[in-house]
């Protein structure tokens, strides 16, 4: 019989424990994927789609779910995300060819959408306010950590196994675990998820502004597309112009990820007297400089952007919840879908540049997602209402 737990312990523990096994799945394939790129003997340009295909897969998840939500229960939705994680990379792990990878890469993209809208949503309704930037900081200091680990679980299985596909099953076998742990304790009382009536009047009654929705999905959405470009493209790069092997290389993923799990875990505890919005901006511009003196002098300083790039994550959940009030759900729905869309067009873009004029001028990509999400943020409309 299924053990019950208070709603709001269930939600911090079932967010925390999934978004640790999302990390590894998410960025356990940009350590491996010069070995993919070399197994499949394809280009970077299809290489990319690798990425690009379950970034779509999460976008279509992300649209969809606030559908789902209306009849179903958040915990429930985080449910079938972790299904879908495990058997994407269970299809990865055994893949023969590359439309294999590719089919895996689908459902894992599924999987990671549904889990990213249910994740952030346990913690947005099942914490109190004064707490909840606390917790959203702590929740991706847990994704900071499974960053951290994720390379070095692909270069200890690669040579423990003998070969890189393993790192798939042991993530998919944790994927597995974690979802028997959800189906054996139950929240109490279950999350009730469909939008109160209250709400939905509040909806009908305010047209969204669709230039105050447009620059805050692209605030949210560019920050992602530099995170995600340096985290599944620095091994690449390192062994491109560095001649690193995948052990090598992967130290400067994991050292990118440890900066950004230091980022996290302070964060959960620090409290800057600024607002929100004069934070993110320094997060963002700090990210800026710091990949700019990577590609020019050092490429610690592509490692040590993590650093800068680790706060803004939660704090810009915080924030879009914080100025959209009874209106986060769409503004939140929204920014991760447009998250997943912006970042399938820069793997497909990167892919495409990586192979007409380097990785190191696609790496420029990065440069200018932030500046975009720099200025979005700094001049979206303060009314976000019509």
């Amino acid at each position: 019989m299924p053990a019950k737990i208070k709603q709001s312990h269930w939600a911090l523990v079932f967010a925390f424990a999934s978004l640790f096994t999302l990390g590894l799945a998410d960025n356990i394939r940009g350590t491996l994927f010069p070995e993919i790129l070399n197994q499949f003997q394809v280009s970077n340009t299809l290489g990319s789609w690798l990425f690009a295909t379950s970034s779509g897969s999460a976008f279509v998840a992300g649209v969809i779910s606030p559908s789902y939500l209306r009849r179903y229960t958040i915990s429930s939705l985080l449910a079938v995300g972790v299904l879908f994680l495990a058997v994407g990379l269970a299809v990865m792990g055994f893949s023969g060819n590359f439309n294999w990878m590719i089919a895996g890469s689908m459902f894992l993209g599924a999987g990671i959408g549904f889990m990213g809208v249910s994740q952030n949503l346990l913690v947005a309704e099942g914490v109190e306010v004064k707490l909840r930037s606390r917790a959203l900081s702590g929740l991706h200091g847990f994704y900071g950590l499974a960053s951290f680990i994720a390379p070095l679980l692909a270069a200890s299985t690669t040579k423990a196994f003998g070969q890189w596909s393993s790192a798939f099953y042991v993530v998919s076998g944790v994927s597995l675990i974690c979802l028997l742990a959800q189906v054996l304790i139950v929240p109490n009382p279950k999350f009730v998820v469909h939008v109160p009536v209250s709400l939905e009047d509040t909806a009908d009654k305010k047209r969204i502004s669709k230039r105050a929705l447009a620059m805050i999905c692209c605030f949210f959405g560019f920050y992602v597309v530099a995170e995600i470009l340096v985290s599944t493209r620095l091994a690449l790069y390192m062994r491109t112009y560095f001649q690193m092997d995948l052990t090598q290389s992967a130290g400067y993923v994991t050292m990118f990820f440890m900066f950004l799990l230091i980022g996290r875990v302070l964060f959960a505890f620090i409290h800057l007297p600024f607002s929100l919005k004069s934070q993110l901006n320094g997060f963002l511009i700090g990210s800026l400089a710091f990949i700019f003196l990577g590609l020019k002098l050092h490429p610690f300083f592509l490692a040590l952007s993590g650093l800068t790039m680790a706060p803004y994550y939660p704090l810009c959940v915080s924030y879009i919840s914080e100025i959209s009030k009874d209106l986060s759900r769409t503004f939140l729905s929204y920014a991760m879908s447009f998250q997943s869309l912006a970042v399938v067009a820069m793997h497909l873009g990167v892919g495409y540049m990586t192979d007409e004029f380097g990785l190191a001028f696609a790496f420029g990509v990065g440069i200018l997602a932030l500046v975009i999400s720099i200025l979005c943020l700094s001049f979206h409309p303060k009314k976000l209402t019509v």
